[in-house]
């Protein structure tokens, strides 16, 4: 992606300057604004103004929104340093990682702002009107519909949620970690744990991985929640349930924006169901 006129002029004019495009990331650029590390993004408007304000929201454990700029689909945030993710801890200690993750959930969820603007978290509810594809069994599809509709009609407390706290998205900046890259949802804070639990990045690394045996993955996102659990106080079957949701839904967006199934979510999911859930 090119950065328009307007947004280039904008830029000079928040004083951001050694625009640098990030790697694989064509929607981000690295910069500086006078002495401080910066990411600029662009891309959907709509998504830049959640992130805004999902971020503006938590109180603690993310990175600062520097400049927002809704009309342009400008966004500025500050560059988390040293800016290792948590996958290398992940691959030593998993238990360790699970735990720092949820350790910084409990900080995003505390002492919020209101999080006006942000759609309701009932919205995802929406990837299950996708016409069926055979590449995912109707019966999880179904299943993870039922245990959805469950879950919304409990009533819980309300919190803007990240909405996709995994890996690639809690950041070292050497003295802790930092939340980067939010969705932005507002509802039930159990559910912050889903993308976690059904995260295929951080439950197998890289490549195709349809038609594998998701049991050992179940496994390491069952030990998941059960850390989560205990470092939140969340009903770990209720955060299993989320999990379900979060694989099943996690492939349809994978269906709706690449035209592909991952498996690794879908392994994980049809463990679950049939554990009954």
């Amino acid at each position: 992606m090119t950065l328009t006129s307007d947004q280039l002029a904008r830029l000079e004019a928040w004083g951001v300057v050694a625009l640098a495009q990030v790697d694989d990331h064509p929607f981000a650029w690295w910069a500086m604004r006078d002495d401080t590390h910066v990411v600029v993004k662009a891309g959907d408007q709509g998504e830049r103004h959640r992130e805004a304000l999902a971020l503006r929201a938590f109180g603690v454990g993310a990175t600062d929104v520097i400049e927002h700029d809704r009309d342009l689909g400008l966004l500025v945030t500050r560059r988390v340093l040293p800016g290792d993710d948590i996958r290398p801890l992940a691959r030593q200690d998993d238990d360790a990682a699970t735990r720092e993750i949820a350790l910084l959930a409990v900080d995003l969820h505390r002492e919020q702002g209101t999080g006006s603007g942000l759609p309701p978290l009932r919205d995802i509810g929406a990837a299950f009107d996708a016409p069926h594809d055979d590449r995912l069994p109707r019966h999880l599809v179904d299943s993870a519909r039922r245990v959805f509709n469950d879950l919304m009609a409990e009533r819980t407390p309300r919190v803007v949620l990240h909405g996709d706290l995994q890996h690639l998205n809690v950041l070292n900046t050497g003295e802790g970690w930092r939340a980067i890259d939010p969705h932005g949802w507002v509802g039930d804070p159990a559910f912050e744990a889903a993308a976690l639990l059904a995260n295929p990045r951080g439950l197998v690394e890289g490549g195709d991985a349809r038609g594998m045996d998701g049991r050992r993955l179940a496994e390491r996102s069952g030990r998941r929640a059960e850390i989560y659990a205990e470092v939140t106080d969340y009903d770990v079957d209720r955060l299993r349930a989320w999990g379900l949701v979060g694989c099943v839904i996690a492939e349809l967006w994978m269906l709706e924006s690449h035209d592909l199934v991952h498996g690794a979510p879908l392994a994980v999911a049809q463990v679950l169901f049939d554990q009954g859930l």
